[in-house]
């Protein structure tokens, strides 16, 4: 087995909104969310403030890798107009855990995974297909959204 197909931890984030399904590989030490096109992760829904969320990158003890903790809000500590959930909780910050469900502002969903992946693995898993049944479910995005799909939820 080579160096490129030994499996490594992969932080992932599939966002899933009316404009269809996204995946970012998170490797960075801090991503911001929100409307704003100057965001890293952009989300496109009035119901989502400019600076909607930030993904930041924790160390685990004693070197063993790290997770992703996310906080409602900006870096200045002004929380988002509509909030976050996680696991259908209202949150101002969640240590996310493989399998997560997040909502940003009521109406765009998102899952984070920790998986052990080639680097072919992660470049097929980028290439899926959107869920098109998801994606013809959400028409109107002003409408509050809160539904778990089982091929979300499954990754």
């Amino acid at each position: 087995m080579n160096s490129s197909e030994q499996r490594t931890p992969r932080h992932l984030l599939v966002i899933i909104d009316h404009q269809g399904k996204r995946t970012y590989n998170l490797q960075a030490s801090m991503y911001s969310i929100g409307r704003d096109e100057s965001n890293a992760i952009v989300l496109k829904s009035d119901k989502i403030s400019r600076q909607h969320a930030m993904l930041i990158r924790m160390p685990l003890p004693e070197g063993k890798g790290y997770r992703y903790k996310i906080q409602d809000g900006n870096l200045e500590g002004k929380k988002s107009v509509n909030g976050i959930t996680v696991n259908g909780k209202q949150v101002d910050s969640a240590e996310l855990k493989n399998g997560d469900m997040i909502v940003f502002g009521g109406v765009v969903q998102a899952a984070y995974y920790l998986k052990n992946l080639t680097d072919r693995e992660l470049a097929d898993y980028s290439k899926q297909p959107e869920y098109k049944s998801l994606k013809g479910r959400i028409t109107d995005p002003e409408k509050t959204v809160v539904m778990v799909d089982e091929e979300l939820r499954s990754g």
